[in-house]
């Protein structure tokens, strides 16, 4: 029982809970247990907060019983794991690194004031790697996490500890940070759903001064109705911020209910024009976007995509972002000195002239955003692989150094090419579990859309997991 309650979804439990079908402290509980079963192995939280999850779990239930569930906000006594980037107000938030290892911010990020008063219970803290610079998930503060799947094998970054946790059945909901795939990647080799909002669609806080126009704060969850609730609760402009969108008001759910996938417009690109991807990865995409053919009646087109290189981008881009934190931070000071192929990099990206580095930025950007501009008037949704590879072998900083064969130029990041450029390109993009390897290892599809429409982003999203049941599989740990 108390581990069918840890995997059921969020949107089931919030309607219990307010049946007073099951308790809130007995959800927390279990929640509780199957952390302090499952954590000493996935290594996903770098706070705990359990104690205070608890007391929270109890008022819920004072709540509920003393003035109905008209009271109660939509993710009442609901379990949810908040990243380690994003500042909380009475628990400890790291970054990662030493110098906060004892920092307590006295206010909370605006998604995390909107998640607690919607009436969530904050189980704790998940790990991230320093500041967020790693494809990887580890910090100086509890080392790795592991992958649920095989504890031997990496969750990506830099949302890895999310993706972890909510695969493992330690709660429902977690939250994520995307700039360029750390919501999308993680939740791919973990096999579960990530969403990286419009840009804009979602408030930042602290990371909007961290990571410019690129990053977004989004839902990981096991299904995508979840990943609409938890969405529809941190949605919605705030005015310290500026590139928010307007506010819609709009119940990503109940979009969800009125959704079909018949006649809708489909393209299909196996690698975006960037290859090469792992054979069984390609297979099993490849089913995934014949079945929303053949079983869900949509209109699929295999398409060639022309974008510049996104990892060439990628490594641009990011380069003299991270050395202004460098500058600004001595975490991420000795991030270089535990990383040097980090160091490397940096050097050669931030050597060439201010003025070139803007225009390669610019240009590239442009031309991507452009691409995918063109193709969303004749398509509704693009299908890719989220990553080219599934989980691999923990390899320190980086990921595969070889893939069918080919050497990887950028291991260090390389497996964010088909999520990174829907990051800059800042169009709506979700990861879904679309199959296993050979090895048992999920595999993640990725359904991007036109900028904005978060709604058909999810509604196709929810068309392909309603006709599979891929995402009901648990990793035996």
């Amino acid at each position: 029982m108390s581990e069918d309650i840890c995997f059921k979804p969020a949107v089931e439990l919030a309607a219990l809970i307010r049946h007073k079908a099951i308790s809130p402290v007995e959800v927390v509980d279990a929640v509780i247990a199957r952390a302090e079963a499952v954590n000493p192995a996935i290594n996903g939280f770098i706070t705990e907060s359990f104690d205070l999850a608890r007391d929270a779990a109890v008022e819920v239930e004072r709540q509920l019983m003393a003035n109905g569930p008209e009271s109660l906000g939509r993710l009442a006594g609901i379990p949810v794991s908040i990243k380690d980037l994003t500042p909380t107000a009475g628990i400890r938030t790291t970054f990662g690194v030493h110098e906060y290892a004892d920092h307590v911010p006295e206010e909370d990020a605006p998604i995390v004031r909107r998640i607690r008063e919607a009436g969530a219970v904050l189980i704790g803290k998940s790990s991230s790697p320093p500041f967020g610079w790693l494809g990887v998930t580890e910090n100086e503060l509890i080392g790795r996490t592991n992958n649920p799947w095989d504890v031997r094998r990496s969750v990506g970054g830099s949302s890895g500890g999310s993706a972890a946790l909510v695969a493992a059945g330690v709660g429902p909901l977690a939250t994520g940070s995307d700039g360029g795939g750390s919501i999308r990647l993680p939740a791919a080799l973990c096999g579960v759903v990530g969403h990286k909002p419009s840009h804009g669609r979602v408030p930042r806080g602290v990371e909007a001064q961290l990571f410019e126009t690129v990053d977004a704060l989004g839902p990981m969850t096991r299904t995508v109705a979840d990943a609409a609730l938890l969405l529809s609760v941190m949605a919605g402009p705030v005015e310290e911020e500026p590139y928010m969108l307007p506010e819609e008001g709009v119940d990503y759910v109940a979009e969800l209910r009125a959704s079909t996938s018949r006649g809708l417009r489909i393209a299909f690109s196996p690698d975006l024009g960037h290859g090469p991807v792992d054979r069984e990865v390609a297979e099993i995409i490849s089913r995934a976007a014949k079945h929303f053919e053949q079983a869900l009646g949509a209109r699929v087109d295999e398409v060639q995509i022309e974008i510049p290189d996104p990892m060439e981008y990628f490594e641009t881009f990011w380069a003299p972002q991270v050395s202004s934190v460098r500058d600004m931070e001595p975490g991420v000071a000795r991030l270089w000195e535990r990383y040097p192929i980090l160091s490397e990099r940096r050097v050669g990206m931030t050597s060439q002239p201010a003025d070139e580095w803007w225009r390669v930025v610019t240009s590239a950007r442009q031309a991507t955003f452009m691409a995918f501009a063109t193709l969303f008037r004749r398509y509704d949704v693009l299908l890719t692989p989220t990553s080219p590879v599934p989980a691999w072998i923990h390899n320190g900083a980086l990921g595969p150094e070889e893939i069918e064969g080919q050497k990887v130029k950028y291991p260090v990041t390389d497996f964010f090419r088909y999520t990174e450029p829907f990051g800059h390109s800042c169009h709506p993009a979700i990861t879904i579990n679309c199959g296993f390897t050979s090895a048992g290892l999920p595999v993640g599809l990725q359904i991007a859309g036109p900028q904005r429409d978060d709604r058909g982003v999810l509604r196709a999203a929810a068309a392909y997991e309603a006709t599979t049941d891929w995402h009901t599989r648990r990793p035996s740990i």
